[in-house]
């Protein structure tokens, strides 16, 4: 932890892909932001599972937008 006074909140996100003309945008993944600055992910469907260095960067490598959940926004 960077600051050892601080206590550290999780933050919460899903890893949604845009859907191809009439199709829906598909959440692709869940994931928790961790104290190292890390993201660990769950794909939607429970199976596969993904540790990143962070939760832009599991975006990035999975081709996703990366949308927040709680009041924090992103």
């Amino acid at each position: 932890m960077e600051n050892a006074g601080e206590e550290y909140v999780p933050r919460v996100f899903a890893l949604v892909q845009e859907g191809w003309e009439d199709e829906r945008p598909e959440v692709v993944a869940y994931g928790l932001t961790l104290p190292g600055g890390q993201a660990a992910t769950v794909g939607a469907d429970g199976r596969g599972h993904g540790l990143w260095n962070s939760a832009r960067s599991a975006a990035r490598r999975l081709r996703s937008d990366l949308v927040w959940f709680g009041d924090e926004g992103g």
